[in-house]
């Protein structure tokens, strides 16, 4: 059995040997008195100013190890002088002031600021840049709109001289017709022509003369009604026989021109076209009037009574448009096989009854060919 060490024991108990104890209360004394002349050094150092970050990177390696003892204990958290009793020490100084930014971080932020403040009047000059080009832009803009429509005009006005050249009047015995009213015969003809209302030289338009009681004015017998000039109208009187190389249709147009001179004040018109829908339609043997299923066409025209052609009875003719024209509150009749001749005030109403009954005949036309 081994016995138990003696060495720098004062006695033993019962229980084992008892150390003696003042040798480490020396040596815990010795090392605290010595850390508190290490915090007393460390109060006593003056504390760096940090003046700002580094100007660069390091010149080179350094040049050796550390010379001189460290500046402060050892880490709190390993342990360190509190390990034999020492207590840890206060400090007595009051607590540090919070770290102020760095000089060159202030700097950063006012040249943000420049920055911003820069960029800002960019924007801003570069608006106004931007406004006054789209200013120069918009006027620009306008004013080639504005030359667009000059020329647009100039070029309807020629369009129309050479569709429409002005013609000269007409000087006949106790009569002149105006050269617009001749212009106003040359335009019908072409403008029928072009919607096919009227092909080659079939057709006819007369109309009253609104200065002259009694005169009539008719196109010519195997005119061009879509190439009409001053040589192609026939003056005539109202009752009276029909003048040389007038249209064989001169008594329908008299009676027409009559009916219509009592519902407009003794201004009236009659246009004959052989309209291709309506002159189909009425080829049916057994129809003997032609309704429209269209509005425009029903609230307008309601029915037109279809009269067979009887020129070898003319008189018996003339008596069956005058009852045909009543159907249609005088606005147009029509005849089997050879189209539809319309009343109006003047040539552009007619030629407007006209029309739009041929659209309706269309119209009707598909219907019946779709079985609707």
């Amino acid at each position: 059995m081994i016995g138990h060490y003696t060495t720098g024991a004062e006695g033993a108990s019962d229980i084992g040997p008892v150390f003696n104890r003042h040798p480490f209360r020396r040596l815990g004394a010795d090392m605290t008195e010595e850390a508190s002349e290490n915090d007393n050094q460390e109060e006593k150092t003056p504390e760096k100013t940090i003046t700002g970050p580094p100007v660069g990177p390091p010149a080179g390696p350094p040049s050796g190890p550390p010379t001189g003892p460290p500046t402060g204990p050892p880490g709190r958290g390993m342990g360190g002088r509190t390990m034999f009793g020492g207590a840890a020490p206060h400090r007595t100084g009051p607590p540090m002031a919070a770290p102020s930014a760095p000089t060159g971080a202030q700097r950063m932020h006012t040249g943000s600021d420049v920055a911003i403040e820069a960029a800002q009047e960019k924007i801003v000059e570069s608006k106004k840049v931007v406004d006054g080009d789209e200013k120069v832009e918009l006027e620009s803009l306008r004013q080639e709109n504005e030359n667009l429509k000059q020329g647009m005009a100039a070029a309807v006005e020629y369009i129309q001289d050479v569709e429409n050249p002005p013609m000269p009047p007409i000087v006949g015995d106790g009569f002149v017709v105006p050269g617009d009213v001749v212009g106003m015969f040359a335009t019908l003809g072409r403008q029928l022509h072009k919607e096919r209302l009227l092909h080659g030289t079939a057709g006819s338009f007369s109309l009253l003369s609104t200065t002259v009681p009694n005169l009539v004015h008719i196109t010519r017998q195997g005119a061009a009604l879509g190439l009409m000039n001053e040589n192609d109208l026939i003056t005539g009187r109202l009752g009276d026989a029909a003048p040389i190389q007038a249209s064989e249709d001169w008594r329908i147009h008299s009676v027409a021109l009559a009916i219509a001179s009592l519902d407009h004040e003794g201004r009236g018109a009659c246009v004959h076209v052989a309209a291709p829908y309506t002159t189909t339609l009425s080829l049916e043997k057994d129809r003997y009037a032609l309704v429209p299923t269209d509005y425009e066409g029903r609230t307008n025209y309601g029915r037109a009574t279809i009269v067979d052609v009887q020129y070898s009875d003319m008189e018996g003719y003339l008596n069956e448009i005058t009852e045909a024209l009543k159907q249609t509150g005088n606005k147009l009749f029509v005849a089997r096989g050879h189209g539809i001749y319309a009343l109006g005030s003047d040539l552009l109403e007619a030629w407007g009854h006209a029309a739009a009954f041929e659209h309706s005949m269309r119209i009707l036309y598909l219907s019946e060919l779709a079985d609707l």
